[in-house]
């Protein structure tokens, strides 16, 4: 395998350029499109050679140079186009308003939002930025793409499907994680055809740290009020975790929590690192800022071994 041009957008902390090392999948230059200051440290701390080249609707590629809001580069031809595009307007969690307009247009193809955009429409949320990843995807032409989502209302899937000319793999990282957290990906490495991996087994209580139960109590008052609005239970250390959320650090109802005797109500948050671990990232790999940040970015990330296991058939 050749030294890879890969350009990353809604690049977060960075989990593509760690599933690419995990592969020894080479890199000759990776370009980041983000615009969160505190993702972006954690990013340059890891690796310092990342090229951030800002907000994607700010970005255009042409003749192979990319012009961005920190320079132009000449790259040539782009190896690979990877991106988990903003998921807030079609998670279940959410009110799956898709991507819309103010006024509730309903957009379904790319010309369809150029058009708007140019006549100066505002649109809800963020969930409307597929488009731009699907600009550039134009524009590049990439050898390999890949963009990862959530499951979402099969009027958006299809939409999505149709623009990118693929049928996306629904992929749970359960299979490769102690964390239930069902995706979706749509790619064109091996045409797509991706066989699903078996379950390694990974459990809650293989992440869990001895040494974090002395921290990240929940006060009963939480606790209590968290099972009276949710009618949720806590994680059991003999079963899968529940999803990660970029708002874990608000605590319930935001948070799986498991049992700890040494906490007044009986249980804790997960600390940082074992949020690390459920992502399949190596420890203290978002160190260096606060807290809150840390499961922010922790939590909007991807599951790494799984972006690794697609990206593994680039070698096959």
């Amino acid at each position: 395998m050749n030294n890879l041009n890969v350009i990353s957008l809604f690049d977060g902390i960075s989990c593509g350029q760690v599933a690419l090392k995990r592969e020894n999948l080479p890199i000759e230059n990776y370009y980041a499109s983000e615009i969160d200051r505190y993702a972006i440290q954690v990013t340059q701390k890891n690796f310092p050679l990342t090229i951030q080249v800002g907000d994607v609707a700010k970005v255009t590629y042409s003749n192979g140079t990319l012009y961005t809001e920190t320079g132009e580069y000449y790259i040539g031809d782009v190896d690979l186009l990877i991106g988990g595009s903003p998921c807030q307007s079609f998670t279940f969690a959410g009110k799956r308003e898709g991507m819309v307009t103010d006024e509730n247009i309903e957009i379904t193809t790319l010309e369809q939002y150029l058009k708007l955009k140019s006549e100066g429409f505002a649109f809800k949320g963020q969930s409307y930025l597929f488009w731009e990843y699907v600009r550039l995807l134009n524009e590049i032409n990439p050898t390999y793409f890949l963009l990862e989502n959530v499951k979402m209302q099969k009027f958006w899937q299809d939409v999505i499907t149709k623009t990118l000319g693929i049928e996306p793999l629904r992929f749970n990282s359960k299979l490769l994680s102690a964390q239930r957290r069902d995706r979706l990906y749509w790619t064109n490495i091996n045409n797509g055809d991706i066989e699903l991996p078996d379950d390694l087994g990974l459990l809650l209580k293989d992440v869990v740290r001895e040494e974090d139960n002395d921290k990240y109590h929940l006060s009963k008052i939480h606790h209590q009020a968290f099972l009276k609005s949710y009618k949720w239970t806590p994680n059991c250390l003999d079963e899968k975790s529940k999803p990660l959320l970029a708002s874990y650090y608000k605590q319930p109802p935001h948070c799986p929590y498991i049992p700890c005797e040494q906490s007044e109500s009986g249980y804790r948050m997960l600390s940082p690192v074992e949020c690390e671990r459920l992502q399949t990232l190596p420890d203290n790999y978002t160190e260096g800022i606060s807290k809150t940040q840390r499961y922010k970015c922790i939590g909007n990330g991807w599951t790494v071994d799984v972006i690794a296991y697609i990206l593994s058939y680039l070698n096959k």
